[in-house]
């Protein structure tokens, strides 16, 4: 990896570390399936180091390669990943009198990495977008170079302009965009939607968490629950069959569908089996975008008239 950081920093005060899952994209990436990033909480300078697995050797080598750039935390926080409690990794903290401690709070998790993972995978998937491939490890130092060397909101600043002379105004501005988001919280929040909206999510949930090109489900969903998570909205939902979906939702990563969805027709993906004649004929459907689970029994004349416009 490419040194890029300023050589004048002594040890920097807290960093936060996380694995960005990227096993979905290992055939076009030299079989690299995780990401380690590591993002120091005042200058939010980053370090990104690719891994081909997440055992506590291979975490712990990515970490020394980090700490060889000359650059150490006092203290260094992460969420429960079994990877970060490796012995290995727990050693070569000590080794380096760095102190370890684990976010308890799950909504809280480590948040300033994960926004930098967010903004990372922003750029990655503009890339893919455009290239119309895959393979990014070419481009990760470019990817992350961009990154510290490019105005940060927060701190208004570059990353890598960030001395120990003048982590000062880092700091101040970091305290006057709390202050910003503290007045934010007091004031009343407005939902986009409501508990029994219907809504499709976003396709990329799971991989990527939000900001990029939209694909909506084929698949409906049911909005159970609504609340703040870090003062913004967030939704848990359902199925059409009751059943709650794992997780929650921004707003950017769910669509309305305004519809009455009891009186819509649902486009068929495949017909599975029939049964009966004439008047009586069925048909086995798979609904297109909708588990298994949903598949169902429906007269055969219904068919010819069934199509998409949810």
């Amino acid at each position: 990896m490419v040194l890029y950081h300023p050589p004048n920093l002594d040890d920097d005060d807290v960093w936060e570390a996380d694995l960005i899952d990227l096993q979905k994209y290992k055939s076009y990436n030299d079989g690299i399936n995780y990401l380690l990033s590591v993002i120091d909480v005042v200058s939010k300078y980053t370090f990104v180091e690719p891994l081909k697995n997440k055992s506590g050797k291979t975490v712990c080598a990515a970490f020394e390669r980090i700490f060889e750039k000359g650059r150490k935390p006092w203290l260094l926080q992460t969420d429960k990943g079994k990877e970060f409690l490796a012995s290995e990794v727990q050693k070569l903290f000590k080794q380096k009198n760095i102190t370890y401690r684990t976010v308890r709070n799950p909504d809280v998790k480590a948040a300033i990495v994960e926004r930098f993972n967010r903004t990372l995978k922003e750029k990655m998937w503009r890339y893919f977008s455009w290239s119309k491939t895959y393979r990014y490890i070419h481009l990760l130092d470019q990817f992350v170079h961009s990154y510290n060397n490019t105005r940060h909101t927060t701190i208004r600043m570059e990353p890598a302009a960030v001395t120990l002379d003048n982590a000062y105004i880092a700091v101040k501005n970091i305290e006057k965009s709390h202050e910003r988001e503290d007045k934010k919280r007091r004031q009343p929040r407005m939902f986009k939607y409501k508990v029994n909206d219907y809504v499709r999510i976003s396709k990329h949930k799971g991989v990527f968490a939000k900001g990029y090109e939209q694909n909506w489900s084929d698949e409906i969903f049911k909005i159970i629950r609504a609340r703040e998570r870090q003062a913004l909205p967030t939704y848990e939902i359902e199925d059409l069959s009751g059943e709650e979906i794992d997780g929650y939702f921004y707003e950017e990563e769910l669509t309305l569908v305004n519809k009455n969805i009891e009186n819509e027709a649902y486009e068929i993906e495949q017909v599975l089996k029939t049964r009966g004649k004439g008047k009586n004929k069925q048909v086995f459907v798979k609904w297109l975008g909708y588990p298994a689970k949903f598949n169902s029994w429906i007269p055969a004349s219904d068919v010819e008239n069934i199509v998409k416009n949810i």
